[in-house]
């Protein structure tokens, strides 16, 4: 996967205010992002405070690789649910050799880094998995943790090497939450939970019922990973991953 155009151009620049006179009034206490020739129609991504720290991709992206490449592991650059849009972006690495199973598929380790440029998010590190057998995205924050930064502070990936031995030692505990779930019913409790994180007619769509469905609850799970994965937006997907695995507790 070629991550070139997670590079593009982004600048900070004072904002004005014109009044239809021959002056322009310059306003105190915020600037511009801004993305010379991004795109055709409007290069502006956002007006933020000026405490708003700029970190671009590219600042990002470079040293995390640096420090993945330490890891002495197989990886690769995971399009399934990378994407770049002038005002956020996502990539995910996917490590193929560090599986956790469950009776159809191998679920790979798999990390996504995150970072905006309009206050969206801050810079954001998740783990989580990729399903072998239909590229299902997951995220496992609760049990192997994640990494939150404001863009008004630092941020540093010094400690990624030792996150990533807690996180490969933590693999079982994520084994052993997915047979738990595998042996659960789906229970009304559970899907309560889910409407109110996912939306009640969106929950309807995937089971195609307004009922508890006659499954597990990593069956069902399953299901709204697949919808998420294939059905909705990348830019989209993540909010809900993160969602879903609070109600699932991974």
């Amino acid at each position: 996967m070629n991550i070139e155009n997670f590079y593009f151009p982004v600048e900070e620049q004072n904002i004005a205010l014109s009044k239809n006179t021959p002056w322009i009034e310059e306003i105190s206490g915020y600037k511009a992002i801004v993305a010379p020739n991004y795109t055709q129609d409007d290069n502006v991504i956002s007006v933020v405070k000026d405490t708003y720290k700029l970190v671009r991709n590219r600042e990002l992206i470079e040293p995390f690789m640096e420090e993945v490449s330490r890891l002495s592991v197989r990886w690769k650059i995971d399009p399934s649910h990378s994407f770049c849009q002038s005002n956020r972006m996502r990539l995910q690495i996917t490590f193929p050799d560090i599986l956790v199973k469950d009776q159809d598929s191998d679920i790979a380790l798999s990390v996504y880094l995150h970072n905006s440029y309009d206050q969206s998010e801050g810079v954001r590190l998740f783990w989580g998995g990729i399903r072998g057998i239909c590229s299902n995205g997951v995220v496992f924050g609760n049990l192997l943790g994640s990494f939150y930064a404001r863009h008004t502070q630092g941020f540093s990936f010094e400690n990624f090497y030792e996150e990533f031995g807690n996180a490969s030692d933590k693999i079982s505990d994520v084994q052993q939450q997915i047979l738990l779930l595998q042996a659960k019913p789906v229970e009304q409790e559970l899907m309560e939970e889910l409407q109110k994180a996912l939306g009640k007619r969106r929950m309807q769509e995937i089971v195609n019922t307004d009922k508890v469905p006659d499954k597990s609850q990593w069956d069902l799970l399953n299901d709204i990973t697949y919808y998420i994965s294939h059905d909705v937006v990348k830019a989209k997907r993540a909010d809900l991953q993160i969602k879903l695995s609070k109600v699932y507790n991974l």
